[in-house]
Parts: C-alpha cells; structure tokens; sequence
C-alpha cells in the first residue's frame, strides 16, 4: 500500500508539473513571435513583456541570468531563476527561412564596438531581398507598433553577422524609416562605390558604428 510519505511526493510531483506546464504556457509576458531557420541553425523572435522584439539563439545568455537553452523549429526553451520555460510558436507554420551570411561577408573585424565587413555586394542585395520576402510573413507585435529599426536588424544581423539584438536606427546618418529605405540607402552606396555605414543599437542601449565595403571583382 502507498505510505503517507508516497501519496504526498506524488502530490508534490503532480503540482510542479502542473505548474511548469502553467509556466510554459504563459512565459509571464514573454511570447515567441517568430523563428528563423538560418542555415542549420534557428534564431528566435522573442516578443518581451513591453511589446518590444529581441533576436535570441541558443546558448545566449541575458543580464539577469536568463539562459536560452534550446531553439527549435517551433520553440523556446529558457532558463530564468531556476526554472525552465518552453514557449511554443503561435500558430501551424514552418520557422522562416533567412539567408545566412556565406557568400555575403568575405572578411570582417571587431573593434571597440565598430563592426567593419567587407562584402559581396551582389550577394548582399540578392540576401536581403530573401531576408525580405521572409519577413513580410513574420508575426506582428502585439502592440500594433512596427518597429523598422528592429525589423531591419532581425534581417541583418544573420547576412552581416552582427549581433542577434541589433537594431539598426540610421544608415549613412539618416533615420531608419522603415526597412526597404535602409536596404535601398545601402545598395545605392554600394552602386556609388562609397562605403554603407549602420549606425546600431542593441537591447541594453549599446550604440556601435558599422562600416561596410564592397569587395572589388
């Protein structure tokens, strides 16, 4: 016969699991918007509490301790205070694919926050335009707000490998309006021989400076 001891672990057991599936499904505030299926790897679209969008993949680590664990074609998995959340992507659809960047940056540097790429410019706009067309069936914020800064970086970030929360706010010092702007700005600098430069943000409000060069044939 089960003893007192069995009949209260497996209440203790049941009311964990029912908690971590509370958990996961909910992620208190925390929603997967989208995934991205660059090369063999996924990126997620991570929708915060505030409505704002942030890049994630695996093995990220975040300032309060919050670890991303595992990136799947249809979910999330992070660790946050010792507790594991699983947030499954809204809806039936396949991760979005993004071009990733071989082919596109054929060298780069880092240096105190400038970021310097020197790129394939016939590549790049032929990966910007998938990046583009991958975007328009990406899943909205809630709030309703676009965000092209965000939007821009999300598309970016993995042809030019920049940081995965970068967001783009200006290219050749002029405010990113909307994504196809920014995208136009950086192919008419490359047909005028001069060098694109991003100016970049990311989620903790770190600004770096971007320069990129065309290769020569």
């Amino acid at each position: 016969m089960p003893t007192l001891l069995h009949r209260s672990l497996a209440l203790l057991m049941s009311a964990l699991l029912l908690s971590s599936i509370a958990m996961a499904a909910s992620g208190d505030g925390y929603r997967l918007a989208g995934v991205l299926a660059v090369g063999p790897d996924y990126l997620a679209i991570l929708e915060l509490p505030g409505g704002q969008q942030q890049l994630w993949r695996q093995g990220a680590v975040l300032k309060n301790g919050t670890r991303v664990v595992a990136v799947k074609a249809d979910r999330l998995r992070i660790v946050q205070a010792g507790r594991t959340v699983e947030l499954n992507l809204d809806g039936s659809g396949g991760p979005t694919q993004v071009p990733a960047a071989l082919g596109v940056v054929q060298e780069q540097s880092e240096t105190d926050r400038v970021f310097v790429r020197r790129v394939d410019a016939e590549a790049f706009s032929a990966s910007a335009a998938q990046a583009g067309k991958a975007a328009s069936g990406s899943t909205p914020s809630r709030n309703g707000r676009g965000d092209p800064a965000a939007e821009i970086g999300r598309r970016l970030a993995p042809i030019l490998n920049l940081p995965t929360d970068s967001r783009v706010v200006a290219v050749n010092e002029q405010p990113v309006r909307s994504a196809e702007d920014a995208i136009r700005l950086i192919e008419q600098s490359f047909s005028e021989n001069t060098a694109p430069r991003l100016n970049i943000t990311s989620a903790a409000g770190d600004e770096s400076r971007v320069y990129l060069t065309a290769a020569q044939p």
